[in-house]
């Protein structure tokens, strides 16, 4: 379970990180273009593109809720952030934004992309459900059949 609750914690800093870019995008297109390096200067566009920043939160919560059966879909995330650490550091190598602009996405989409993947890469805890021998450990234990346990085959001596 440690693995799903780390999951679930990272996509809520992800549904936060893009809900606040959504809610500023929409809301406060000058405020949210300086923070969040985008130069969008048509305000309808900003707005639908804050709606797709806020739909994004959305989707990130509903993965949040069981990360374990929406694995596949884990990789959409990855996706994002990459694209948009990509997308920053080609803004800022062309001189469309300054470096102040980019800290931002340069900080927080890797640290995302990184908690994300680490959380990929841990196996699933499951529990124990059954037990073979004397050992007790075991969530639920479950004791063997008598024909089980002497290690004789049923049909064995008839």
């Amino acid at each position: 379970m440690a693995g799903q609750t780390y999951l679930k914690a990272t996509l809520t800093l992800m549904a936060l990180y893009a809900g606040i870019m959504g809610a500023l995008t929409l809301m406060f297109q000058d405020a949210g273009s300086y923070v969040f390096q985008y130069t969008i200067k048509d305000p309808v566009l900003a707005r639908y593109w804050g709606g797709v920043l806020m739909a994004m939160a959305v989707f990130y919560l509903f993965l949040s809720l069981d990360p374990q059966k929406y694995q596949l879909f884990l990789w959409v995330g990855v996706l994002d952030l990459g694209i948009a650490m990509i997308l920053t550091v080609m803004n800022i190598a062309i001189a469309d934004m300054n470096w102040i602009q980019g800290i931002i996405g340069l900080v927080i989409n890797p640290i995302l992309i990184i908690l994300l993947l680490y959380g990929l890469a841990k196996e699933p805890e499951g529990t124990v459900i059954f037990v073979a021998g004397e050992s007790k450990q075991g969530a639920q234990v479950q004791e063997l059949p008598e024909h089980a346990s002497t290690r004789k085959h049923p049909l064995q001596g008839k």
